[in-house]
């Protein structure tokens, strides 16, 4: 079997891509495969933070599209870009082992959310980010910054910016050498699916579905259904800034979430903990705790992103 790859074509993509592929490979040996590059409106425009150029999925769309098309078998993700909800016809299949999903302070000089200096400026285009950064550390300037991983780097190191915050499982997959701090979920709430490698097939193909059951990581993907399910509960698109990490504790599974101003003057955070055999359930009693408790911020932020 020859199974079709869709994905972006950044450095970070294609290397998720690989690690898809490997995984699939050591539980089907037979297969072969053929990657397909799919270029984003998220990988175009560039001198936009995401969250003005409001296109839900922008870097996941039309990726799936090859999948409608018939242009490609299976299309890889980072979850965190995936929407709540995706075209009926496609389902999420596979995760392979969960990375990191914590975000980092990436900098030269190897500080810490603590140590950053009075003033310093640090770079994120994401709202959630920006928030929580702001929350703990009032006295940072926060700056926007696009581009992939190896860009942002670049741009850190010829001195526009003190630091950035990154998702740490990016950093790691593809080798940065530099320093990575990484932050307690407590304090900055990781995005949703963060961490996570997404595979999507559509739903009448049974015999990929097969092959990718295989592979699954069933640790992984019960925290990818528990927070894909309390961001379906919100009905919030992925430029709202709210954080949502499960993690899977024996027979439990634990829930941290949050939201948050984006100039960091309100947040709201906490946790639950549920079965293991019902993530769906963890994820929306998280949604539901959130939306009782913060439900004034919440649909502020959902009106005014």
């Amino acid at each position: 079997m020859i199974i079709r790859v869709a994905t972006r074509g950044s450095a970070l993509s294609i290397r998720q891509a690989e690690i898809v592929m490997r995984r699939i490979l050591e539980f089907n040996p037979d297969v072969e495969f053929k990657l397909v590059i799919v270029r984003t409106t998220g990988d175009v425009v560039l001198d936009k933070p995401l969250y003005e150029i409001g296109v839900k999925g922008i870097f996941e769309k039309e990726v799936n599209l090859a999948l409608l098309r018939g242009e490609a078998d299976v299309a890889v993700h980072s979850l965190k870009d995936m929407p709540a909800q995706i075209s009926s016809e496609l389902t999420l299949a596979m995760t392979p082992p969960r990375d990191d999903p914590r975000d980092a302070v990436v900098s030269v000089r190897g500080y810490t959310i603590d140590s950053l200096p009075s003033n310093s400026v640090v770079g994120t285009s994401s709202l959630r980010r920006r928030g929580f950064l702001l929350s703990i550390r009032r006295d940072v300037v926060v700056k926007p910054i696009r581009g992939n991983v190896d860009t942002r780097i670049r741009k850190l190191m010829g001195g526009g910016y003190d630091a950035l915050i990154m998702a740490a499982a990016g950093l790691e997959r593809l080798n940065v050498n530099i320093s990575v701090n990484k932050i307690d979920p407590l304090l900055m709430p990781p995005a949703p699916g963060q961490g996570v490698i997404g595979v999507v097939v559509r739903r009448d193909r049974e015999d990929l579905l097969k092959v990718l059951r295989r592979s699954n990581d069933e640790d992984t993907f019960r925290e990818a259904i528990a927070e894909r399910a309390f961001l379906s509960r919100i009905g919030a698109g992925c430029h709202v800034p709210l954080g949502g990490l499960a993690t899977v504790n024996g027979d439990s599974m634990d829930f941290v979430y949050g939201v948050v101003d984006p100039d960091g003057t309100s947040k709201f955070t906490g946790m639950v903990r549920g079965s293991l055999s019902d993530p769906e359930g963890v994820g929306r009693r998280a949604a539901e705790e959130l939306l009782s408790n913060a439900h004034e911020l919440v649909s502020r932020l959902m009106k005014n992103p």
